[in-house]
């Protein structure tokens, strides 16, 4: 078999690339480990800037999305045991909203239905590749399905397979720098509703987001460090719900109940070279963010926007390494920017030197008081900008 381009993983960054790039007319196979139906059911909570708002219209999927999402029309910003809040609102930008929230399931199963009516664009669910090689000077896929071995030959290579982009055969070298901090993230309702307002409240011991979802509940993202975030996993319940009350305040009453909670390990890090040609590496699997500022997926889907135009700017794969090396110089100077001023945030905020709480309150006043400081705040969060 031979496509023109090949991506490994169907969540959402390979989906999307995929849909985009119809324009090219390019024969496109999408190869994903999971079954069809598996993430179906995934209810964690994605946030959406507005910029990812615009790449979802361009391939005709924000309708159908319009209600599985759930709108954050203010964000309120706070630290724990100091004066300063920060408070922006969606329309004092001219904006609809300033972020959506959709659970991951909602955004597959649309994402997959669009795919279906494709031209050009096929998948198959529960592959697994193997290894990278070259066969008569083509660059050569082995995958396996049904436990039968098969050879894809491709121009262009995709990886789009989250975190989890590593193939023999093809050398990635990646520079990577640990917080020894961990995420833990559920779902929590709370005794008054949440009003379409997302929260980020910085304590000592790391960032809570509390982000609005459907049916008045709240995505809960908290992270810190590894050991904070391993007690917290341990307490009951009522202990944990008690603990994030503490933590948090007041603001939406008492936490009454939380769903099953997750947890992972936080890192970043950045794909700096690939030492095979016709391979580009985009979303999770060119780099991993901090989830303090909610820009991981939002990141990726701007790498597929971008890898995109530049095939079409190049009239298609007539020059892949050209259009690879337009590419890289496009994404990354904009990435390892927002990944400094991620990086700032968990440093900055999630700390406990003396005399600092005071400064990150003056901070946070400030922001709210100057409207330049907000437009430029909230113009990196919607466009990663």
């Amino acid at each position: 078999m031979n496509k023109a381009i090949v991506i490994i993983g169907g969540g959402p960054v390979g989906l999307i690339f995929a849909l985009l790039n119809q324009i090219n007319g390019l024969d496109t196979l999408i190869l994903e480990s999971k079954s069809e139906n598996k993430s179906l059911d995934d209810r964690r909570g994605l946030a959406l800037s507005n910029g990812s708002r615009f790449i979802l219209e361009r391939i005709g999927v924000w309708e159908e999305l319009v209600d599985k999402l759930t709108a954050i029309e203010s964000i309120h910003t706070s630290q724990k045991g100091t004066f300063g809040r920060t408070l922006m609102k969606a329309k004092e930008f001219n904006q609809d909203a300033l972020g959506y929230i959709v659970s991951y399931g909602a955004l597959i199963g649309v994402l997959q239905e669009k795919l279906k009516k494709a031209r050009k664009i096929n998948i198959l669910y529960n592959t697994k590749v193997s290894k990278f090689i070259i066969k008569g000077e083509k660059n050569c896929l082995k995958y396996h399905k049904q436990e039968k071995e098969y050879d894809l030959l491709f121009d262009l290579l995709v990886l789009a397979d989250g975190g989890n982009a590593s193939i023999p055969g093809i050398k990635l070298s990646r520079s990577s720098k640990s917080f020894d901090h961990s995420a833990l993230v559920t779902k929590v309702v709370s005794e008054l509703p949440h009003q379409n307002i997302a929260y980020e409240r910085f304590t000592p011991g790391g960032p809570i987001a509390l982000l609005p979802n459907l049916k008045d509940k709240f995505s809960l993202v908290w992270t810190g460090k590894k050991n904070n975030i391993e007690e917290l996993m341990k307490l009951n319940d009522k202990d944990f719900l008690k603990k994030l009350h503490n933590h948090f305040g007041d603001r939406v009453g008492d936490f009454i109940s939380c769903e099953d909670k997750v947890t992972f390990p936080l890192k970043q890090s950045f794909v700096d070279e690939i030492k095979i040609k016709n391979v580009v590496v985009i979303g999770n699997s060119a780099q991993t963010i901090h989830p303090v500022a909610g820009q991981g997926l939002n990141t990726g889907l701007r790498d597929a926007f971008s890898l995109s135009d530049c095939i079409e700017s190049n009239s298609g794969l007539a020059n892949i390494n050209l259009l690879i090396m337009e590419y890289i110089k496009l994404r990354e100077i904009e990435t390892k920017k927002l990944m400094r001023f991620t990086e700032i945030l968990v440093k900055g905020f999630s700390n406990d030197i003396v005399g600092i709480n005071k400064l990150r309150g003056i901070a946070l006043s400030l922001l709210d008081l100057n409207d330049g400081f907000k437009k430029t705040f909230v113009r990196k969060m919607s466009i990663g900008r």
